[in-house]
């Protein structure tokens, strides 16, 4: 089934070919948004001359944090293709509704904690520019992203979806845990 513009349904797939695409999906958005933007941002500021954060912890702390929003995306993703029957990326999109795991918490996991894994790099790296880029991930996320996405969800799971959307909020988790 197809909806106008990016999003599509995944074919029917086992679990282990599902896996297999997300683990390689994972490895090219990770490298390019947690690898080269960082990098990127790191030299523009060595270019403009912004001075680098340098505090005892810094590395650890950054390190702790960027662990957490993988653990939490790496659930997701793993919920995504077992149960959902599909993958984390709009043309390949699950099969069904996916409201387990850390989507009991939160409506999109995945855009969390990519902005917490950049959030730790940010600090790893003492770096202003890449604490912008967590920022400008999540309005761009927000703005061009979700909108269309969750048309599609609806236009897809209809009235499961809807009670779900008004049950758990996008970015702020919510406690209990949602269950359907």
């Amino acid at each position: 089934m197809t909806v106008p513009g990016l999003f599509r349904v995944a074919r029917p797939a086992g679990h282990v070919t599902n896996l297999a695409k997300t683990a390689i999906q994972v490895v090219i958005v990770w490298t390019f948004a947690l690898v080269l933007l960082p990098w990127l941002a790191v030299s523009v500021e060595a270019w403009a001359g912004v001075p680098r954060w340098d505090w005892r912890g810094r590395i650890a702390l950054g390190g702790m944090v960027f662990a957490l929003g993988s653990v939490v995306g790496l659930a997701a993703a793993w919920c995504m293709a077992t149960l959902g029957k599909g993958t984390p990326v709009p043309f390949d999109a699950a099969r069904e509704l996916v409201v387990a795991g850390p989507y009991r918490v939160v409506r999109n996991p995945m855009a969390v904690s990519a902005i917490v894994q950049t959030i730790g790099i940010a600090v790893m790296l003492g770096s202003v520019a890449t604490l912008v880029l967590a920022a400008g991930g999540g309005l761009v996320w927000n703005t061009l992203i979700r909108p269309p996405e969750e048309r599609f969800l609806h236009h897809r799971f209809g009235p499961a979806y809807d009670r779900y959307r008004a049950e758990v909020r996008c970015w702020i988790p919510r406690w209990p845990p949602y269950s359907s």
